[in-house]
This record gives structure tokens, C-alpha cells and sequence, in this order.
């Protein structure tokens, strides 16, 4: 990836600014776009936009339907003219991922950037309505069946590629995190829950969002797919709500009396900074250039990822498990 003008610092805003030319027009799915959550705060961004740069269509997808309504009004407040389309899906259903699938299908021929967005972190052991593990479940298999839904019509309909040369550009959001533990292979259930460690388990659908990315880049790449993966940097948003005061005072992130705590080394991001290296993945066209990779901070940062994250042959080994899980090939 080419030297581009981003840094740290960035704003969704201004990374919106400087890709407007790469969003207009476009269609742009986006899972979890909480008021509180990076996927929000990269919708209102794009929002930020002058109308004659607005993606054309900006799908929203969420498991409440409140929450949704929320983020639309929001989003209607500040861009009247841009069409939003919200789509209820709850990530740890099945049903739910390919009901929201044939939704956006039955209203689109498809999507240009799909940004998986949505997740849950270190939460009590727990499972998805088909009895898999909820942070894998949930941050990882229901955006693979979700995304692979999505790609497999739009290939069979129209496999025409984009003005940008792709025919869609898929985004996992990850983390630093997967460095907390890699896919368990054969048990990624931590044996129903008897041995179940929540930071293990948010480190195990870390690593497999960023696999997820190494398969779609490898089997899909030359056909258009362009899919990367990302640590948006260390921001206090939504999905921290199944951590107590203890966990984050333990941790040095917050103080006892539950202040933020203002050390430089600790690199907080606000929202918007942290949705900039979403819009990045999401827009920029050298990201092409790096089809699979990991980015931090706006930039390609695979020598910050653990091996085993971007290692093809564990991305084929999770393709395979993840098939078997949902019961379906995607041969794509």
C-alpha cells in the first residue's frame, strides 16, 4: 500500500473528505451501526458527506429494531436525501443472517462494501440459537454465512466489476485481541463451556475475522473480491458492556471512581477516529494492493499480526469448520 495522507489521528470525517470521489454511488452495508458502537459513527460519517457524494444506498443491519430507529433518525437528521435502508439481523441466528441476506437481495442486486462491524466481546460463556460458542458465533460465522450469501448471488447475477475494478470489498473488523488466543480447531466451544476462558474466546473470533479475510482475498481475489481486516485501536464504544469497573480499573483504562484514564500510552480513540481506519479499509483503492491484509491505524500493518491470524492454511481450515457449522458449501 502506496504512503497515503492518513494517520492516528484521522477522523471518519475527513477520511470520508478525502475518499468521497471512491464512495459516491456506492452501496454500503454496515452490521452494527450503534450510536455507541465504530460501525455508527462510520455511518454518520458517510452522512457527512455533500449530498453529490453520498453512497447511493447505506444498509444498515442490527439485531434491535429501536436501536436501528435511533441510528436512521440520527442519520436523517443530518442527510435527508441519503436513501438508508435498516435491516433486522441478529448475527447468533442462522435463520436470522439468511432471512437479512434475502432482504438486501430482494432490494438490491447488491453491495459494493460490506462492513462487518457488529460483535460482542468477553461476555459469560453463552450460546447462538444453533449451539455454537456466542463470541465465535456471533463475530465470526454469522458474518461469513451473511457475507458469502451476499457474494455468491452477486457473482451469479451480475459478476460485472465496479468503477473501482471490484465487484465488492468485504471489511472484518477485528482486533489486537486475536492475539489472546488462536482458532481452536475441533473445539471452539471450549468443550460446551467447562473450560471457557471470555478473552480467550473473544481472541478466537479475532483471529478468525481476520482469516475470514485471508480466505476471501485467496479464493476470491481474482474474481474481485477485495477483503481486509483491521484493529480500529483502542476506543471505549458499546461492545466493552460485559466488562465491570474491576475488569477496566485491572486493566489501567479507567480509575475506581470509573474515569477514563488520560494516559498518553494508552492510545485512546474517539468514535470517529477509530471508524477512519473502517472508511480506509472500506474506500481506499491501494487497499487493493493488499488483498487479505491487516490494517492498524489507517495503514497495512500485518507485521503487528500474530502468524497464525494470516496463516492461509489455518483461513482454509476455518473456511471448511465454518461451512460445516452453518451446513452449506460455499464454493465459490
Amino acid at each position: 500500500m502506496p504512503k497515503t495522507p492518513y494517520t492516528s489521528q484521522t477522523t471518519a470525517e475527513e477520511a470520508c473528505t478525502a475518499l468521497a470521489e471512491h464512495i459516491r454511488g456506492k452501496r454500503v452495508l454496515i452490521t452494527g451501526p450503534t450510536s455507541t458502537s465504530i460501525g455508527g459513527a462510520t455511518a454518520l460519517a458517510l452522512a457527512s458527506l455533500p449530498a453529490t457524494h453520498h453512497p447511493s444506498l447505506l444498509i444498515l443491519a442490527g439485531r434491535n429494531p429501536a436501536t436501528l430507529e435511533t441510528i436512521v433518525a440520527s442519520i436523517a437528521e443530518k442527510a435527508p436525501s441519503l436513501r438508508v435502508r435498516p435491516v433486522v439481523l441478529d448475527l447468533a441466528s442462522q435463520k436470522s443472517v439468511r432471512r437479512a441476506a434475502e432482504e438486501v437481495l430482494a432490494d438490491t442486486s447488491g453491495v459494493d462494501v460490506i462492513i462487518n462491524n457488529a460483535g460482542v466481546m468477553a461476555c459469560p460463556y453463552a450460546t447462538t440459537e444453533e449451539g455454537v460458542e456466542l463470541q465465535f458465533g456471533t463475530n465470526h460465522l454469522g458474518h461469513f454465512l451473511l457475507t458469502n450469501l451476499l457474494i455468491r448471488e452477486m457473482l451469479e447475477r451480475n459478476g460485472n466489476r465496479g468503477k473501482d475494478g471490484e465487484v465488492v470489498r468485504v471489511v472484518n473488523v477485528s482486533s489486537a485481541g486475536h492475539k489472546r488466543g488462536e482458532v481452536r480447531f475441533g473445539d471452539v466451544g471450549f468443550e460446551n463451556g467447562s473450560v471457557y476462558d471470555k478473552w480467550q474466546a473473544y481472541g478466537q473470533s479475532k483471529t478468525a475475522n481476520m482469516l475470514f479475510s485471508v480466505a476471501l482475498a485467496g479464493k476470491l481475489g481474482g474474481r474481485g473480491v477485495i477483503s481486509v481486516s483491521l484493529y480500529p485501536d483502542r476506543v471505549l464504544s458499546g461492545i466493552a458492556r460485559h466488562l465491570v469497573l474491576e475488569e477496566f480499573v485491572k486493566a489501567g483504562w479507567k480509575t475506581e471512581d470509573g474515569k477514563v484514564v488520560d494516559d498518553p500510552k494508552l492510545n485512546w480513540r474517539s468514535l470517529s477516529q477509530a471508524a477512519a481506519t473502517l472508511i480506509v479499509a472500506g474506500f481506499e483503492p491501494s487497499i487493493a494492493e493488499s488483498n487479505g491484509s491487516y490494517l492498524v491505524n489507517n495503514h497495512i500493518a500485518n507485521d503487528q499480526a500474530a502468524a497464525y491470524a494470516l496463516s492461509r492454511g489455518n483461513a482454509e481450515k476455518l473456511w471448511a469448520h465454518t461451512e460445516e457449522l452453518v451446513g452449506e458449501e460455499f464454493d465459490l
